[in-house]
């Protein structure tokens, strides 16, 4: 049994709750809240790829999710779109640059973006850990910048640098300066 609760604003008198149980045939959703999908529309006849992020959703009376998605600010289309659509499962697919959809990477290697989000911190927060000594060079991260370009590119071994921060933090040999 699921028990959502949901109360009215502070400055009503009245509490309001919402309690959802679902029914016996309820699927889990496909997509979740905040994860990152695309479609595509017909446009003039044309095919167009959009992308969004899940900002809602909820299991219809058909039996199917439906789904309250913003679009990606940068899309030029051609045509006027709303900020936000609504669609159902079947209209949608993951999209690749999301990280919620995968168990591991596909790579061993991330760039900094991309580990960040995987790892639940700030790109900042990794690269201040990996010059305060956490991590280490050629195991929790490397260098994939060109010879002589002058600006590194970091890359980082998710699953290394996830055990390196499961160590409480008084235990990680820090540097000290």
């Amino acid at each position: 049994m699921m028990d959502v609760r949901r109360k009215a604003p502070s400055n009503d008198r009245d509490s309001v709750w919402l309690i959802a149980v679902p029914k016996a045939d309820f699927s889990k959703p496909p997509f979740h809240f905040g994860e990152r999908v695309k479609w595509w529309i017909d446009g003039n006849g044309v095919r167009q790829d959009l992308t969004g992020r899940i900002w809602g959703c909820w299991f219809s009376s058909e039996e199917i999710w439906e789904y309250y998605i913003k679009l990606d600010a940068n899309q030029n289309i051609g045509i006027e779109l709303e900020e936000f659509v609504f669609l159902n499962q079947t209209e949608l697919r993951s999209d690749s640059s999301s990280i919620i959809n995968h168990g591991l990477p596909k790579s061993e290697w991330l760039m900094t973006r991309e580990a960040s989000a995987h790892l639940g911190v700030s790109p900042d927060q990794l690269r201040n850990l990996r010059s305060k000594g956490l991590f280490k060079s050629g195991v929790h991260y490397r260098d994939s910048s060109v010879p002589g370009s002058g600006r590194p590119c970091w890359q980082w071994h998710v699953e290394q640098c996830h055990q390196a921060l499961s160590v409480p933090p008084e235990k990680r040999p820090i540097k000290r300066r």
